[in-house]
């Protein structure tokens, strides 16, 4: 199945095809089959639609494996991610989680009966098709076995600690490189106005500010061009000049930070919140 995202980020040609040992048993549940795998061009044989999602994060490969349980359990499917680097392994990480925290990887959560995390560049899923006790037991074992099979570890993109800590809702932080992943959080427009993509990438989070709440994103451009384009475009959809503007769901605001770096503020419930949330974003302390 083509899709636009193919080749959009896809930096996998040096990459090795490494990924997590899943192991045959775990808390009681078993293995019947070896892991299927799929890459880039096959991951829509397995999901369908959801798929992009991975791509836009530059997945290489994936395996997954089904394992079933004692009579009366049902079965726990785990999946595990190669993404292009640990930055993307991060970013998907923070797209798709629900739930509290777990430890489990580097950072994870768990929540409905899905555990999910990430360690270096895997990304790795695990959910309870039934959801019990002895399941989510089941399920942070499995988990744990596939995150101690991992050796390469990663840090967090740089990005993402530029966003201000405080007020910001934490499970809200993503970060992402591709339009499709922004606009899944942020109301900004299907035509990506601020430029983002494989060599632009951005984090957001949701903020509690005075009167309500806001939306804060961070875009770490290539150059000084691209960071004018960009904040020339967002100024063009969103602003009154270059003046903070309201709109139906809020006020909108920009700043620059750096010649690269641009901080854009949306749905912000006053002037004075959005131009505050600037302002914080300026000081550039986590």
């Amino acid at each position: 199945m083509a899709t636009p995202l193919v080749g959009a980020i896809m930096v996998a040609a040096a990459l090795s095809a490494s990924l997590p040992v899943m192991p045959d048993e775990a808390g009681g549940w078993t293995a019947a089959a070896p892991a299927d795998r799929y890459d880039a061009q096959t991951i829509f044989q397995y999901i369908d639609g959801h798929g992009e999602v991975y791509l836009a994060y530059g997945m290489t490969a994936c395996l997954a494996r089904r394992y079933a349980g004692p009579a009366g359990e049902g079965d726990i499917v785990v999946d595990a991610f190669e993404m292009a680097t640990p930055a993307d392994a991060y970013g998907v990480f923070t797209h798709t989680r629900e739930g509290g925290p777990a430890d489990v990887g580097q950072e994870a959560s768990y929540g409905y009966g899905t555990l999910a995390f990430w360690k270096g560049r895997a990304f790795v899923t695990a959910y309870a098709e039934q959801e019990t006790p002895r399941a989510r037991e089941a399920v942070l074992a499995l988990g744990r076995a596939v995150a101690a099979s991992i050796a390469e570890t990663g840090e967090r993109p740089a990005l993402a600690g530029r966003l201000p800590r405080a007020g910001l809702e934490e499970a809200s932080l993503v970060y992402l490189r591709h339009p499709r992943i922004l606009e899944a959080h942020v109301p900004v427009g299907p035509d990506n106005p601020l430029g983002v993509g494989p060599v632009a990438p951005a984090a957001t989070g949701r903020y509690r500010v005075e009167g309500g709440a806001a939306d804060l994103v961070l875009v770490e451009y290539r150059d000084a061009a691209a960071a004018e384009g960009g904040a020339a475009r967002f100024a063009q959809a969103f602003l009154d000049g270059d003046r903070p503007a309201h709109r139906d769901d809020g006020w909108c605001a920009a700043a620059g930070l750096t010649d690269r770096l641009r901080a854009y503020v949306l749905r912000a419930p006053s002037r004075e919140a959005a131009l505050g949330l600037l302002a914080a974003a300026k000081g550039g302390a986590p």
